[in-house]
């Protein structure tokens, strides 16, 4: 039954093949028409690649561009298509050879008895995945091809190191990086990319080579954030904590507060400051980088924006805020990163919908575990979501205390672990975490005041 199911199988692609041969005045696809073709689905593919996230706009125009390049040459030779006569003697042999050539690598290759795999059993995501690297793969390759024609070309060099960190090849795209500055040794920029893909490849300690590259973009640049907290970094892994905080510290004090280091670099000098039993509120104090982080996250609507949602009716406003959340849920499934999960829980928050903001600060938590802002988030979130006027969870009282190791100033943290105290009846306990938060606050804030009120309100020793 297979043998003759296979058969009828190869009839038509024996037909498709002999019928050019059979038949005259049949045209044939010219070699113009066929490689405009292939390069149109180049272009697809690469436009697809760039929707799905595979690839950013910027590192796909190189191929763009040749791909281009190469149609219009293709265009310019006006080839055309010629007419092709028939062939009996040809279409004969084909006629014998194909299902003979066909069976026999079958019956060397093939197997029958090989059950199928049913759609609901494969991976497609997987599948999906491995297509895409493939393709990246080819990207890749063609790229570093060119680039043996073009050694001077930096802008190329900068693309491969890029590309080949983001597939996780960290020792290729550090050698890569390290090959640019042949080109550009006064970038401290092609340094540092150099020395963190060592770094990542280390799994996260700062190897001989990483910290040869940190010392020598510190050498191009001495002010360069990326070389100075990496080599304080090193200095902390070496067990030399004092010189770590004191080299974090000049570098937190000199940084802008909206710098996109700066909730790291406040993650890492409150770990090492408690580590050594260092206060440094004073010093994170000066500089709300939390709500920095937040105003660049999310920025003002425009006028065009406002004017826009001020037409809709409130159902569409409705459905457009929505559709935004879903779209930035979405991209936080496929691609997640701190910033993004960090304002996914924000807007959670301000639907209301508390327990999904707490998963989104979690998500976030994980990817900066030195950082007490996710933490603290994901328990008011918890607190939130169990009802106005109820006591925080037991995960979010957890939580709260994780906080306070990282960050024993917290407020949050301090006002919760003291509201959980009183409830217990552990009124010393209480107590001693609302007075710690009573020093923080301003004597002119309302949180002075409810804190004051509490404590009034503890009961007193007899």
């Amino acid at each position: 039954m297979t043998w003759f199911i296979l058969s009828l199988i190869c009839l038509p692609a024996i037909f498709i093949l002999a019928y050019p041969l059979l038949f005259r005045s049949v045209r044939t696809i010219g070699r113009n028409e066929g490689g405009m073709s292939v390069y149109r689905q180049q272009l697809n593919e690469l436009d697809a690649d760039i929707e799905r996230g595979v690839l950013k706009e910027a590192e796909a125009e190189a191929t763009k561009i040749e791909i281009q390049r190469r149609m219009l040459k293709l265009s310019a030779d006006g080839s055309a298509d010629a007419s092709k006569s028939g062939s009996p003697l040809i279409a004969g042999i084909l006629l014998l050879s194909t299902p003979v050539a066909a069976f026999i690598l079958y019956g060397l290759l093939g197997n029958p008895d090989l059950p199928s795999k049913p759609l609901a059993e494969r991976d497609i995501a997987a599948e999906k995945q491995d297509l895409a690297g493939s393709n990246l793969n080819t990207l890749v390759q063609k790229l570093a091809e060119r680039l043996q024609e073009q050694p001077e070309n930096l802008d190329g060099w900068i693309l491969l190191a890029r590309t080949l960190s983001r597939m996780e090849r960290y020792q290729e795209a550090a050698e890569t990086f390290l090959q640019a500055t042949k080109i550009a040794p006064d970038d401290a920029d092609l340094y540092v990319g150099a020395g963190e893909n060592f770094y990542f490849k280390a799994d996260g300690v700062i190897s001989d080579d990483a910290a040869k590259a940190f010392e020598a973009a510190a050498k191009v640049d001495p002010s360069h954030a990326g070389a100075r907290y990496y080599l304080a970094l090193k200095d902390a892994q070496n067990g030399q904590e004092k010189a770590a905080l004191d080299r974090w510290a000049a570098l937190y004090e000199e940084s802008d507060a909206t710098a996109p280091y700066m909730r790291i670099l406040h993650g890492r000098i409150t770990e090492v400051a408690e580590n050594l039993g260092q206060d440094v509120s004073a010093l994170l104090a000066s500089k709300d980088v939390m709500a920095a982080a937040t105003a660049e996250e999310m920025p003002s609507p425009s006028e065009q924006d406002i004017q826009a949602a001020a037409d809709m009716s409130a159902e569409d406003r409705q459905e457009m805020i929505q559709n935004m959340v879903a779209r930035l849920a979405e991209r936080m499934d496929e691609a997640p990163d701190f910033a993004g999960l960090m304002r996914l829980g924000n807007v959670y928050g301000t639907l209301g919908q508390h327990e999904k903001s707490a998963a989104a600060y979690g998500r976030a938590a994980t990817l900066a575990p030195n950082d007490p802002n996710p933490l603290n988030l994901q328990a008011f979130a918890l607190t939130q979501a169990a009802g106005k006027g109820a006591p925080p969870p037991p995960a979010a009282i957890t939580l709260f205390e994780k906080v306070l190791t990282l960050d024993k100033n917290a407020p949050e943290a301090l006002w919760y672990l003291g509201i959980v105290e009183a409830q217990k009846g552990n009124n010393e306990a209480a107590l001693d975490y609302w007075k710690r938060l009573k020093l923080l606050a301003p004597a002119d804030s309302q949180l002075y005041q409810n804190v004051t009120k509490a404590i009034n309100a503890l009961p007193q020793k007899q």
